[in-house]
């Protein structure tokens, strides 16, 4: 059965990246295959970490034994076990320490205090984080960083709307890699702390050499620095000096740094370029707006945290009047909880629908409500929707009005024509067909399209 987990493994090789690739499947080692009944085998590999197995338990196991059994015309079982294999399909390569070794030794306080002293919360892991097309390329990337910090996308730069999962997947990354070395040099904190502990270091009008040493060895000296929102230090030229030489102290040594944005690297305004050109330097990962199906699976997975029984129905409900952001979403779902605790009554759709009422988040999204959101987003006149200039700054904002019209209305393309001016239909279809075209091929656009429609769907 040896010759079909290798068979399995190519398969497998030829339909992913070559990161995710060598990261969970290249250090998976063959052991043994034996007969459970007359017609089944069962294949036992091993992992290295047991969050490796968990790992390929959740994503890949039902996949990888329907291969094998394809290959092997007969059903095939898939046992993971932990530890270190005798004899390995694919040799594991060289892999340079991240750390100065040290004498292992259990930590003297529990992982979840370790975690919270380390600036982490205590909640936000990986195992809670739902995963969905809106972040599955973030979890995917976010936990091969976790496993290998500082040796692969550093930094790795995290961005998207507000209340969409950036700061939960930063944190699981940190409590991952804690996990797996608790003696590791880690610290997570906000842009605005770090602001503050910059303007502290001259305090009272100089500046601190002993404070200034302490800061050097606070940040300086560490493994793994996180730092969520820093589109908070735009305009703040000092503190971005200050950042700048952590960065050149830390990514030359191989420490990783994570940060969240609000928006791509490239767009963030009053930065210092050497900054920006170091955050694009790593990757860059976007987490867009949840699809229904992800926010419905984030309500049953946010009511099972609370030993609460989500009706179908309700989740449904929920998810499709709740679409702004993950934040929004829960609130409302804690409103319904609550609602149902205060009068006693079982949680249904009549419950949900009077306890958010006033504070539902959808509603039509008419015409002038995207030619105002656009133009303020492009920085333009609204009558410039209307014009006849062919400028290309208002040109393009013009054009992703009218995409965003077809996309988000019941509109006719004669009737969006004409709200934009009189034009005639065949000039919306035309822009409706090049916004599209490139939004696939450009995340920066995508990016901005998201942007837009959120505020969009704020307005209703």
């Amino acid at each position: 059965m040896k010759n079909i987990w290798e068979k399995t493994l190519a398969d497998i090789q030829k339909t992913t990246s070559s990161d995710i690739f060598g990261t969970w499947f290249k250090k998976i080692s063959y052991v043994e295959s034996s007969e459970e009944e007359s017609f089944n085998r069962v294949i036992t590999l091993t992992v290295p970490t047991p969050h490796h197995k968990d790992y390929i338990k959740a994503n890949w196991l039902g996949k990888l034994e329907q291969i094998a059994s394809n290959h092997a015309s007969r059903p095939v079982e898939i046992k993971l076990l932990v530890g270190k294999a005798k004899v390995p399909v694919i040799p594991a390569e060289p892999e340079l320490p991240l750390f100065e070794p040290v004498e292992e030794r259990k930590p003297a306080i529990s992982i979840d205090q370790l975690a919270e002293k380390c600036g982490l919360h205590r909640g936000l892991t990986f195992e809670k984080f739902v995963t969905g097309k809106a972040n599955e390329v973030a979890r995917s990337s976010a936990e091969i960083v976790s496993s290998q910090p500082g040796t692969q996308f550093n930094p790795f730069f995290i961005y998207g709307g507000v209340g969409l999962g950036k700061t939960h997947l930063m944190h699981a990354i940190g409590r991952r890699i804690l996990e797996e070395n608790p003696n590791v040099r880690l610290r997570c904190v906000s842009a605005d702390v770090f602001v503050r502990e910059v303007v502290d270091l001259s305090s009272g009008g100089f500046v601190s050499d002993e404070k200034i040493k302490k800061f050097d060895e606070t940040y300086r000296t560490l493994d793994v620095l996180l730092m969520d929102d820093v589109q908070l230090l735009a305009k703040k030229g000092g503190t971005q000096s200050y950042l700048f030489g952590i960065f050149e102290a830390l990514l030359p040594n191989n420490k990783q740094i994570i940060m969240t944005c609000d928006t791509y690297a490239r767009q963030l305004s009053d930065f210092d370029d050497r900054l920006i050109s170091r955050l694009t330097k790593g990757m860059s990962v976007s987490i867009e707006p949840a699809e229904f199906e992800l926010r419905a699976a984030i309500l049953f997975e946010k009511a099972k945290q609370q030993n609460i029984d989500l009706p179908e129905d309700v989740a449904y409900f929920i998810a499709t009047r709740m679409n702004t952001n993950i934040r929004e979403l829960e609130g409302a779902l804690n409103t319904v909880i609550m609602n149902a605790k205060v009068y006693s009554a079982p949680i249904t759709v009549e419950l949900a629908t009077r306890a958010l009422r006033g504070i539902t988040s959808t509603g039509p999204i008419s015409l002038e409500n995207i030619q105002k959101t656009t133009a303020q987003h492009f920085n333009i006149k609204i009558a410039d929707m209307f014009s006849s200039s062919r400028k290309s700054s208002v040109v393009r904002p013009r054009m992703i009005a009218m995409y965003l019209a077809k996309e988000l209305t019941q509109k006719s393309l004669m009737e969006i024509g004409s709200s934009f001016g009189g034009r005639d239909h065949t000039t919306v279809l035309n822009a409706v067909r090049k916004i599209t075209k490139e939004r696939a091929a450009d995340p920066e656009l995508n990016h901005t399209l998201h942007l837009i429609e959120q505020s969009l769907k704020n307005w209703a």
